[in-house]
Protein backbone atom coordinates (compact mmCIF):
# COMPACT_ATOMS: atom_id res chain seq x y z
CA UNK A 1 0.00 0.00 0.00
CA UNK A 2 1.55 3.26 -0.76
CA UNK A 3 1.70 6.27 1.41
CA UNK A 4 -0.80 8.84 1.53
CA UNK A 5 0.64 12.28 -0.44
CA UNK A 6 -0.03 15.70 -0.42
CA UNK A 7 -0.57 17.02 -3.58
CA UNK A 8 -1.08 20.78 -3.10
CA UNK A 9 -3.23 22.94 -1.01
CA UNK A 10 -5.12 25.50 -2.71
CA UNK A 11 -5.95 28.95 -1.49
CA UNK A 12 -10.16 29.91 -1.48
CA UNK A 13 -9.72 32.17 -4.83
CA UNK A 14 -8.61 28.99 -7.00
CA UNK A 15 -11.18 27.81 -9.43
CA UNK A 16 -12.59 24.09 -9.69
CA UNK A 17 -11.19 23.62 -12.96
CA UNK A 18 -7.57 24.49 -11.95
CA UNK A 19 -7.75 22.33 -9.00
CA UNK A 20 -9.06 19.57 -11.12
CA UNK A 21 -6.74 19.82 -13.55
CA UNK A 22 -3.51 19.99 -10.99
CA UNK A 23 -4.48 17.53 -8.71
CA UNK A 24 -7.04 15.37 -9.69
CA UNK A 25 -6.63 14.04 -13.23
CA UNK A 26 -3.45 12.46 -12.34
CA UNK A 27 -5.11 10.53 -10.36
CA UNK A 28 -7.97 9.82 -12.39
CA UNK A 29 -5.84 8.78 -14.84
CA UNK A 30 -4.30 5.95 -12.46
CA UNK A 31 -7.78 4.86 -11.52
CA UNK A 32 -8.00 3.92 -15.74
CA UNK A 33 -4.61 2.37 -15.36
CA UNK A 34 -5.91 0.27 -13.20
CA UNK A 35 -4.99 1.36 -9.73
CA UNK A 36 -7.88 1.82 -6.70
CA UNK A 37 -7.43 5.63 -5.42
CA UNK A 38 -9.57 7.27 -3.22
CA UNK A 39 -10.13 11.31 -3.38
CA UNK A 40 -11.66 12.71 -0.47
CA UNK A 41 -12.18 16.12 1.30
CA UNK A 42 -11.68 16.76 5.08
CA UNK A 43 -12.35 19.48 7.22
CA UNK A 44 -14.64 21.83 9.55
CA UNK A 45 -17.47 22.15 8.43
CA UNK A 46 -18.82 25.21 6.40
CA UNK A 47 -14.94 25.13 4.39
CA UNK A 48 -15.78 24.19 1.46
CA UNK A 49 -15.71 20.69 1.13
CA UNK A 50 -19.00 19.70 -0.83
CA UNK A 51 -18.26 22.98 -3.28
CA UNK A 52 -14.95 21.19 -4.06
CA UNK A 53 -16.14 17.64 -4.36
CA UNK A 54 -19.39 18.21 -6.04
CA UNK A 55 -19.28 22.09 -7.23
CA UNK A 56 -22.38 24.40 -8.53
CA UNK A 57 -25.67 23.17 -10.50
CA UNK A 58 -25.18 20.63 -13.28
CA UNK A 59 -25.49 22.25 -16.62
CA UNK A 60 -27.26 19.01 -18.26
CA UNK A 61 -28.49 15.67 -16.63
CA UNK A 62 -25.86 13.27 -18.35
CA UNK A 63 -22.96 15.51 -17.13
CA UNK A 64 -21.62 16.03 -20.35
CA UNK A 65 -21.87 19.72 -20.14
CA UNK A 66 -19.66 20.84 -17.26
CA UNK A 67 -20.21 24.60 -15.66
CA UNK A 68 -16.98 26.51 -14.87
CA UNK A 69 -17.91 25.26 -11.55
CA UNK A 70 -18.07 21.84 -11.66
CA UNK A 71 -16.53 20.16 -9.13
CA UNK A 72 -14.09 16.93 -8.84
CA UNK A 73 -16.94 14.38 -9.01
CA UNK A 74 -18.46 15.51 -12.41
CA UNK A 75 -15.24 16.09 -13.67
CA UNK A 76 -13.83 13.10 -12.34
CA UNK A 77 -17.32 10.95 -14.12
CA UNK A 78 -16.51 12.85 -17.23
CA UNK A 79 -12.56 11.63 -17.67
CA UNK A 80 -13.55 8.30 -16.49
CA UNK A 81 -16.32 8.16 -19.64
CA UNK A 82 -15.36 10.23 -22.02
CA UNK A 83 -11.77 7.71 -22.09
CA UNK A 84 -14.18 5.25 -21.98
CA UNK A 85 -15.96 6.44 -24.97
CA UNK A 86 -12.74 7.06 -26.69
CA UNK A 87 -11.17 3.62 -26.20
CA UNK A 88 -8.38 4.42 -23.94
CA UNK A 89 -9.90 1.64 -21.61
CA UNK A 90 -10.52 -1.34 -23.57
CA UNK A 91 -12.60 -3.70 -20.65
CA UNK A 92 -13.81 -1.42 -18.19
CA UNK A 93 -16.32 -1.80 -15.59
CA UNK A 94 -17.44 1.29 -13.12
CA UNK A 95 -19.05 0.83 -10.19
CA UNK A 96 -20.34 3.55 -7.58
CA UNK A 97 -20.00 3.44 -3.80
CA UNK A 98 -21.15 6.24 -2.22
CA UNK A 99 -20.43 7.21 2.26
CA UNK A 100 -20.51 9.58 4.49
CA UNK A 101 -18.11 10.12 7.59
CA UNK A 102 -19.53 12.26 10.22
CA UNK A 103 -18.47 12.55 13.63
CA UNK A 104 -16.35 9.64 13.08
CA UNK A 105 -19.24 7.71 12.12
CA UNK A 106 -19.26 5.62 8.07
CA UNK A 107 -22.77 5.73 6.75
CA UNK A 108 -23.52 3.94 3.51
CA UNK A 109 -25.35 6.47 1.40
CA UNK A 110 -26.39 3.92 -1.38
CA UNK A 111 -27.46 1.23 1.14
CA UNK A 112 -31.44 0.04 0.32
CA UNK A 113 -33.98 2.02 2.42
CA UNK A 114 -33.46 3.81 5.78
CA UNK A 115 -31.17 1.47 6.86
CA UNK A 116 -29.02 4.07 9.03
CA UNK A 117 -28.29 1.83 11.93
CA UNK A 118 -26.27 -0.34 9.59
CA UNK A 119 -22.79 0.13 10.47
CA UNK A 120 -19.55 -0.04 8.44
CA UNK A 121 -15.97 -1.34 9.23
CA UNK A 122 -12.97 -0.51 8.21
CA UNK A 123 -10.42 -3.46 7.12
CA UNK A 124 -7.27 -3.69 6.03
CA UNK A 125 -6.25 -7.03 3.74
CA UNK A 126 -3.11 -7.12 1.60
CA UNK A 127 -4.94 -5.15 -0.91
CA UNK A 128 -5.26 -2.12 1.23
CA UNK A 129 -7.85 -0.44 3.23
CA UNK A 130 -11.42 -2.12 2.56
CA UNK A 131 -14.97 -0.61 3.84
CA UNK A 132 -16.80 -4.09 4.83
CA UNK A 133 -20.65 -3.52 3.53
CA UNK A 134 -19.88 -0.44 1.24
CA UNK A 135 -22.93 -1.44 -1.56
CA UNK A 136 -21.96 -1.28 -4.91
CA UNK A 137 -23.68 -0.41 -7.93
CA UNK A 138 -22.79 -0.81 -11.53
CA UNK A 139 -23.60 1.88 -14.04
CA UNK A 140 -22.84 2.00 -17.19
CA UNK A 141 -23.04 5.86 -18.17
CA UNK A 142 -22.54 9.05 -16.06
CA UNK A 143 -26.34 10.03 -16.46
CA UNK A 144 -26.62 6.47 -14.47
CA UNK A 145 -24.39 7.93 -11.81
CA UNK A 146 -26.14 10.93 -11.60
CA UNK A 147 -29.13 9.11 -10.40
CA UNK A 148 -27.26 6.97 -8.07
CA UNK A 149 -25.80 9.97 -6.81
CA UNK A 150 -28.64 12.40 -6.56
CA UNK A 151 -29.99 9.15 -4.38
CA UNK A 152 -27.24 9.18 -2.07
CA UNK A 153 -27.38 12.92 -1.19
CA UNK A 154 -31.17 12.80 -0.39
CA UNK A 155 -29.63 10.52 2.98
CA UNK A 156 -26.65 12.72 4.11
CA UNK A 157 -26.56 14.55 7.04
Amino acid sequence: MSALRQLQVFGPDSKQERVYKQAIVPIVQEVLDGFNCTIFAYGQTGTGKTYTMEGGPRNSVDGTNLSAEAGVIPRAIKQVFDAIECNQVTDSSVKVSFMELYNEELTDLLSPGEDKDKKLRLLEDRSGVVVQGLEEMVVKDAAEIYQVLDRGTSKRR
